[in-house]
Formats: C-alpha cells, sequence, structure tokens
C-alpha cells in the first residue's frame, strides 16, 4: 500500500491488487496514522455487501453495530 500526508495535511492511500486479495481472503489491513503525524490508526475491510462488512466486524469485536448507512453515491470525497 502506498501511503502518504500531503502538505495539505491530507491523507492519501492507494492499494494494490495484492491488498486487494488480501482483503477480499479475510484480512483487513489497520492503517496507523501516527506513523504520518496523524493522532489514530484505522482498519480498511472488505466484503460483499456493506452488512457483511459490519457483520465481520460484529465479530471481531463482540459488540453490536448501530444499522449499516450507506454512503452517498453523488459528488465523490468532499474537498
Amino acid at each position: 500500500m502506498i501511503h502518504a500526508r500531503l502538505s495539505n495535511g491530507d491523507f492519501l492511500f492507494g492499494i494494490d491488487a495484492e491488498n486487494v486479495r488480501r482483503l477480499r481472503n479475510g484480512h483487513p489491513i489497520v492503517v496507523d496514522l501516527t506513523l504520518m503525524g496523524g493522532t489514530d490508526r484505522f482498519l480498511i475491510m472488505y466484503g460483499e455487501t456493506m452488512q457483511h462488512v459490519a457483520d465481520e466486524l460484529e465479530r471481531m469485536t463482540g459488540q453490536k453495530l448501530p444499522p449499516v448507512q450507506p454512503m452517498p453515491r453523488e459528488g465523490g470525497p468532499k474537498q
């Protein structure tokens, strides 16, 4: 995975086919933003549907998650 912090403070992440293969095989990617001057870590997961991802997160954490909310399809990322 390519990762960087841009001069405007945004974080950039790029995944390749190998990352996608691992995600599809149930191996989440943990990204530690502290290595780039951030303060958090986050997890990238894959599922056929958002509900599959939510179910896997509940299995991993043992905690019930709020209902799945789809992201809006219009407009792309906010600037």
